[in-house]
């Protein structure tokens, strides 16, 4: 991050550690995911989540670009999911900024080969416990029984439902 220079957009500011992106719109504050983990990294699948209708989608993704190449003078990396509901909305804004952004596309299933292969990593050493949703994995084995509770879905769709007795066996376990 080089230089922050945001007056052109008042209504825009970065969050907490410069995590997170908030903006403002009708008085209502609106919270972007963001990260600077291999360059500036934008999730804008949250505007989907939104009460948004499609021209504040346009409008707020436009402007979270040229916020962040004012702010830091590199192009931002846009990520969203291609299996998410606005996929083809950002794929249509991000071919219109083409030269101003780079692009970072997943789908559900690459997100989970990831996401599995990064647990499985941090739980071989054993010197990491993971607590995610109300559980404790520990073990291999952990991430496996509870994998179909824990692993990423479509969008609107819901993973198996965590019981009591799941959350009350990781709190004692």
């Amino acid at each position: 991050m080089s230089k922050i220079n945001t007056k052109s957009f008042p209504h825009i500011s970065f969050g907490f550690r410069f995590e997170g992106i908030l903006y403002q719109l009708r008085g209502k504050e609106y919270r972007i995911n963001s990260t600077w983990i291999g360059g500036n990294r934008v999730y804008i699948d949250d505007l989907t989540k939104m009460d948004l209708d499609l021209n504040d989608r346009t409008k707020i993704f436009k402007e979270i670009v040229q916020f962040l190449i004012q702010s830091d003078g590199e192009k931002p990396i846009i990520c969203y999911n291609s299996d998410f509901a606005d996929a083809e909305l950002w794929n249509k804004l991000a071919g219109e900024l083409n030269s101003q952004i780079s692009l970072e596309v997943d789908n559900v299933e690459t997100a989970n080969i990831n996401f599995y292969k990064v647990m499985s990593e941090y739980l071989k050493s054993g010197l990491i416990e993971v607590n995610i949703k109300g559980l404790k994995l520990k073990t291999i084995e952990d991430l496996d029984y509870n994998w179909n509770k824990i692993k990423y879905t479509k969008m609107w769709e819901e993973n198996e439902k965590i019981s009591l007795w799941d959350k009350l066996k990781a709190k004692f376990y």
